[in-house]
């Protein structure tokens, strides 16, 4: 962990990143395109029998490097990806709309279905006592639709504000929702760019969650950093200078 100087500003806010922060996504994204591949076999055969999912994924990355109104809705950008798909695989277009739709709601459905780190709600029940919390993702979980939604005040994501991180639009949201200071927000999550380098920038404070205890790769100073979220609480309460 390194050295981080205290600030006179009380924290009054902590938001989260929430893929690979308080999660990993890779095998739940794995697992929510397997189901819906295996849902679009018997739905949709004339499409699996032309596409395989590894093809349907480049044509979805193609799709979002031409299509710049859906860089930031990933949900819809799935949606249209798999109902043009269904088109080249010769079927109708309404029929094609429809039944993407319905699959993204199976991926939606497993894409809920996250295994939490070992000390995510623990972390989140000690934070909770002392300070508002938030969620600024760039992915399309909803928290409400989570156990730990309890737990948060506000979320936005890059599909509500149309912008990613490391744009400063989600903490302008977050201080707007809270009614915060900038210097009072601290941002937790695992992206160096788009969480952490992010958030200074926006003249919030930041801590790298960095399980792996990889070198910063950055040549800016390296940030506050955990290993593991039970270590925020703690670290989050020094940032502040006590009183006098």
């Amino acid at each position: 962990m390194t050295s981080h100087p205290i600030t006179s500003d009380p924290i009054k806010v902590i938001t989260f990143d929430l893929d690979d922060t308080l999660w990993e996504v890779a095998p739940v994204l794995e697992k929510a395109e397997q189901a819906v591949y295996a849902w679009l076999s018997q739905h949709a055969p004339r499409l699996t029998a032309q596409f395989s999912l590894a093809a349907l994924r480049k044509q979805r990355w193609l799709l979002w490097q031409t299509r710049p109104e859906l860089t930031h809705q990933i949900s819809q950008l799935r949606i249209t990806a798999l109902s043009e798909a269904m088109q080249a695989a010769g079927y109708d277009k309404n029929i094609a709309i429809d039944s993407a739709r319905a699959a993204f709601e199976v991926f939606i459905h497993h894409r809920h279905q996250v295994v939490l780190f070992d000390d995510v709600i623990t972390t989140l029940q000690a934070l909770q006592q002392h300070y508002s919390l938030g969620v600024l993702t760039n992915g399309n979980a909803d928290i409400k639709r989570m156990a730990i939604g309890k737990y948060f005040d506000f979320s936005f994501a890059a599909e509500q504000l149309n912008a990613s991180k490391p744009a400063a639009d989600h903490f302008n949201a977050a201080m707007a929702a809270s009614g915060v200071a900038a210097a009072q927000i601290v941002h937790i999550g695992d992206h160096h760019q788009h969480d952490i380098e992010a958030a200074l920038a926006a003249g919030c404070q930041a801590i790298w969650f960095n399980p792996q205890q990889k070198a910063w790769p950055e040549s800016s100073p390296a940030p506050l950093s955990i290993t593991r979220l039970s270590e925020a609480p703690a670290l989050i309460a020094a940032l502040t200078k006590p009183s006098r």
